[in-house]
C-alpha cells in the first residue's frame, strides 16, 4: 500500500502544525528532526528526505520535548560509563 505524503508547494515541503502531524496517517513512517532552519518531518528510512516543515508556533513545545530527550540520553550514557 502506497503512502500518500503531503505534496510540496513551489518545490518546498508544506508547513504543517504539530497537531496535523500527530493526526497524519503517514506519521508512523516518519520522525521529527531538529535542523538549523527549524523542525522538520523526515522519512525514517531516508532522513535526508524532508516530508514537511513544522509551523514555528510549535517550536516551544518541540524545544521542550527535544531538550528532555537529550537530557535523558545524556543521563543514560553517564550511567553506562559508571558501570
Amino acid at each position: 500500500m502506497a503512502i500518500n505524503y503531503p505534496e510540496y508547494v513551489n518545490n518546498q515541503p508544506p508547513v504543517i502544525t504539530l497537531r496535523e502531524y500527530d493526526d497524519a496517517d503517514w506519521a508512523p513512517s516518519t520522525c521529527l528532526d531538529s535542523r538549523p532552519e527549524g523542525y522538520v518531518v523526515v522519512l525514517m528510512e531516508q532522513p535526508e528526505q524532508v516530508i514537511a516543515r513544522i509551523h514555528g508556533d510549535d517550536n516551544k513545545t518541540l524545544d521542550t520535548i527535544f531538550k528532555s530527550a537529550k537530557d535523558q540520553h545524556a543521563r543514560q550514557e553517564a550511567e553506562k560509563q559508571q558501570q
